[in-house]
């Protein structure tokens, strides 16, 4: 009997793999991917299926919701490390980015989407899908050795750098989108945007200051030294940023710096602390009942559940934001090569140039003046008038396609997988609780352990120091231009 229904589970296991897998192929060939977005866009989503399996083996309650969806006749017998647990998620997380580093190889050098491999980004998307599948497949059969290393020390390094990065783009956010705001009221004189800029620095503020009360009522009780540490360092470190950020000096060095950039920094700073102190773990049992109560949601079961499921889906959606913005913005990092289809010459020498990354108005400018230029060497009989017509109908079909990198990429290939790849080892490291879950528990609870505590606070101190340079640097290195 027992017989019986182990052949009959795993049959029918390959058949909901294979239903699984058909529906997943017939997906991908029915949804038609155009344009850059459409491609970020497609490999963010890989990047959240993969993320909402690696959580769902986390412990082994997913193994135990497929038993109880199949009533029993699927009962996967694995042991830790393999199905479930920390280095199962690292197994998940380490196939994504393998695929990623894979094919950041595959495309490095590609400059638009004329080059002949420029469809492995754009493209070929059941393929690469089966791919990824094959890879997952079989980093479940590589030893539990492996993945010990690569845990503690190859994913370590790569969520940390993907953590600084993050930093960065934080960074400049702030400074961009206050720079929008005045860039917009000088040009439209409308009070909107003045309006927009001051209220936001004010709400900044007052969500640093709310927070900060939270905290000391609720995570600062007598006896939570490190708590009230934390806290208090927030407190004096925000307020010497701002102080920093309206100090004549530093304007002087630096004309974008103010209190909007600094709100929003030390709004986030002390969201991470916020985030710590509410993620603490519960003292343990062998560490006596007599200890103080330094977070009182470590032992309310509705905010365990709410934090569970918030926390994922925060920091998987989080991630993806930060990976596509950061693809885009290596553009300012990394210089891309020139495309070898460069624009013909006019007769302004200032309008010379190569073709624009990530402006889709200069793509348009250039494709202006090689029209404009194509229509003068026509009438001087230089070329045939086909020529104008044949760039006309090249013009119309990629409109027709929504092709908006013919004339160059609007990221670097290489960079975004580089990217992404970093990121999958973010997400194991988050998984994780940074190697520190106990499978024990049934649902785990994204940043509640000591080791992601002390993330987040250092990541809140990082944070601050990164935009206090911003500000300093015009200051001490006054030979530089900062512009």
């Amino acid at each position: 009997m027992g017989l019986a229904l182990g052949c009959m589970s795993s049959q029918l296991f390959s058949c909901l793999a294979s239903v699984g897998c058909s529906c997943c192929l017939g997906a991908c060939r029915s949804i038609k991917i155009s344009g850059s977005i459409g491609t970020r866009v497609s490999y963010a989503s890989m990047f959240i299926l993969n993320s909402t399996i690696a959580y769902a083996m986390t412990t082994s309650w997913g193994i135990d919701l497929v038993k109880r969806i199949t009533w029993g006749f699927i009962s996967l017998k694995c042991p830790e490390g393999v199905c479930y647990g920390t280095l199962a998620v690292h197994r998940m997380c380490f196939s994504l980015s393998l695929w990623h580093l894979v094919l950041g190889l595959l495309t490095t050098g590609v400059v638009d989407s004329r080059h002949p491999r420029a469809q492995l980004q754009n493209g070929y998307w059941v393929v690469k899908f089966v791919g990824w599948m094959a890879l997952v497949v079989l980093s479940f059969v590589i030893p539990n050795g492996f993945f010990e290393f690569y845990s503690k020390y190859v994913a370590m390094v790569g969520a940390g750098v993907f953590l600084l990065v993050q930093l960065v783009l934080l960074v400049d956010f702030a400074y961009s989108l206050a720079e929008g705001c005045i860039q917009r009221w000088e040009d439209t004189e409308r009070p909107l945007w003045r309006n927009l800029l001051v209220g936001g620095t004010v709400g900044t503020y007052v969500a640093f200051a709310t927070m900060t009360i939270v905290d000391y009522v609720y995570f600062a009780a007598e006896g939570c030294g490190r708590n009230q540490f934390f806290i208090t360092a927030n407190l004096i470190l925000c307020i010497v940023v701002s102080v920093a950020a309206v100090h004549p000096r530093v304007q002087e060095a630096n004309l974008k710096s103010g209190l909007a950039q600094a709100g929003m920094v030390t709004a986030y700073a002390s969201y991470l602390v916020t985030s710590a102190l509410a993620g603490s773990p519960p003292p343990s049992d062998d560490e006596g009942a007599e200890q103080p109560v330094c977070n009182p949601l470590a032992s309310a079961a509705g905010a365990r559940a709410t934090m569970a499921v918030v926390g994922a889906f925060f920091t998987i959606g989080a991630i993806c934001y930060s990976t596509t913005n950061a693809a885009v913005k290596g553009n300012t990092l990394i210089r891309t090569p020139p495309s070898e289809y460069e624009p013909l010459a006019t007769s302004d020498p200032s309008e010379l140039g190569s073709v624009p990354l990530a402006s889709s108005t200069a793509q348009q400018t250039n494709a202006q003046l090689r029209q404009s230029a194509l229509r003068d060497a026509v009438a001087s009989g230089a070329l045939p008038a086909s020529a104008l017509v044949d760039y006309d109908a090249d013009v119309d079909a990629d409109s027709a396609s929504s092709d908006d990198e013919k004339l160059g990429v609007q990221y670097n290939y290489t960079f975004f997988h580089i990217i992404f790849c970093m990121a999958s080892m973010y997400a194991a490291m988050l998984l994780t609780n940074w190697n520190s879950i106990n499978s024990s528990d049934h649902v785990i609870i994204i940043g509640r352990s000591v080791m992601a505590v002390w993330v987040k606070v250092i990541t809140s101190w990082l944070c601050l120091a990164l935009y206090s340079w911003t500000l300093l640097a015009p200051v001490v290195l006054t030979d530089r231009d900062w512009s």
